[in-house]
């Protein structure tokens, strides 16, 4: 799947909407070399937090005329950091941007109902850089391997998306890793996956639904601990935790008794794991998968507010993964 392109690069504002790092990157490439020679870069591409710079600083930059440059990009990281007062300047700003100026504003997500959302989503070339579902994500890990010069069967393309979800970021990195390991030979195994995707990642989620599933708690606090303490990020593990819980939700709705191959086709999966997902995934009341996502949604908003204790959203978040079931909860009383 090649990434999208920007509508046109010659616009004065962008916003680059998505939690997708690789798309993100992409479509910051393509604004910056269509507006900046190459051999520019170093004086015309200028990169700022809002929530350390303020933007009067970024536009007065902006009203001056690039060095050696046709026009001067500004990169321009946490938008929904914008108050009132520098949402004013920029509505000033943009009544007459000047043509040498280019600035591109970046989020995760944006409050809709926030002042600063509706302005930028009013005014700005909007540019969306989301994940795809895993059968795009599939094509998308293929593409990059072919970009890698790797042969990558839709199998163990399969495999690569069950570990590692649909972002195209980590995919990328993870296929150059495994371009690097497999050297001269070329072609990505499924043997290849398991020796070189980070551990963290290959644990198995199963393993974790299990837990979950069986109301153990304890150990499955302790086993996001050990995520945390091998470096993987908490919104890193909330994702994977989701992508887990969309794919027991959906094979929960399929008929028992569906064949393997259908299952693997519906779930985009790989028949090497769908019996398994299939298994847990009837470990699951429908609306306890349901529940779960919900809870999974409030974790990730949570942790990308940038909360004190990250490690505190994770253990709110396993509390309301595992309440006792009806039966126990009636036996308590």
């Amino acid at each position: 799947m090649s990434p999208p392109r920007p509508r046109r690069s010659s616009h004065p504002v962008h916003l680059i909407l998505g939690e997708d790092a690789y798309l993100r990157e992409v479509l910051r490439e393509q604004i910056i070399s269509a507006r900046v020679p190459a051999e520019a870069r170093a004086m015309a591409v200028a990169r700022f937090s809002l929530e350390e710079t303020p933007l009067a600083e970024v536009l007065a930059q902006a009203a001056t005329p690039a060095l050696f440059s046709p026009a001067q990009v500004f990169i321009l990281h946490g938008a929904e950091a914008l108050d009132d007062e520098q949402l004013a300047r920029l509505e000033d700003y943009l009544e007459s941007p000047p043509e040498h100026a280019v600035l591109v504003f970046e989020a995760d997500k944006l409050d809709r109902r926030t002042r600063a959302a509706r302005l930028l989503l009013e005014r700005c070339q909007v540019h969306a850089a989301d994940s795809p579902d895993d059968s795009g994500a599939i094509q998308a890990a293929e593409e990059i391997a072919r970009q890698h010069g790797l042969t990558l069967p839709r199998e163990v393309a399969e495999e690569l998306v069950f570990v590692l979800g649909t972002n195209q970021g980590r995919l990328r990195s993870e296929l150059e890793k495994l371009g690097a390991y497999v050297g001269g030979r070329g072609e990505v195994t499924s043997a290849d996956v398991a020796a070189v995707v980070s551990p963290a990642r290959q644990f198995s989620v199963f393993e974790m639904a299990d837990l979950l599933a069986e109301r153990r708690r304890a150990d499955a606090l302790v086993r996001l601990r050990r995520l945390v303490e091998t470096g993987e990020s908490p919104v890193g593990i909330v994702g994977l935790l989701a992508w887990l819980y969309r794919q027991l939700f959906q094979a929960r709705a399929l008929p028992r008794g569906t064949p393997a191959w259908k299952a693997a086709q519906a779930l985009h999966a790989p028949r090497t794991r769908v019996e398994e997902l299939l298994r847990h995934a009837h470990k699951f009341e429908p609306d306890e998968l349901r529940q779960g996502m919900a809870a999974l949604l409030d974790a990730d908003v949570a942790l990308k507010s940038s909360p004190p204790d990250a490690l505190a959203v994770l253990e709110t978040l396993v509390v309301r993964l595992t309440p006792p079931r009806p039966a126990e909860a009636g036996a308590k009383g």
